[in-house]
């Protein structure tokens, strides 16, 4: 079994340490680098650890461009309530796919939020 899939064994188990054990060494073996890196951030939000999600997010970005990795960037960046960032990346994954309801709901709440922080 590839370290890629024992990656995603792990993390259907809830074993989000031992995923991210998985992912690297997939990473590191050249398997499934894009989606091992967006597993990786998955992960680590799972653990609620954001600032450690952010830089596989966007290393996933840098090798392709989905509306569920710029998504979950954005979620990151909600619950760090840094919400420029967080309305530029849920923008960015609402435009390239505007059939997101979860991605137009949060659109909608963040963006309420900010108008009545000001």
């Amino acid at each position: 079994m590839n370290n890629f899939i024992e990656g995603n064994n792990f993390y259907n188990n809830k074993e989000y340490e031992k995923a991210i054990a998985s992912y690297k060494r997939a990473i590191e073996n050249g398997e499934s680098t894009t989606c091992a890196n967006y597993n990786l951030g998955v992960c680590y939000i799972k653990l609620k650890e954001y600032d450690r999600a952010i830089p596989y997010f966007k290393k996933a970005i840098s090798m392709q461009k989905e509306s569920k990795y710029f998504f979950n960037l954005a979620y990151c960046y909600a619950m760090k309530n840094e919400i420029k960032k967080a309305l530029i990346n849920f923008n960015v994954a609402w435009a390239l796919d505007n059939t997101d309801e979860d991605c137009k709901k949060a659109i909608e709440i963040i963006a309420k939020k900010n108008k009545k922080a000001q």
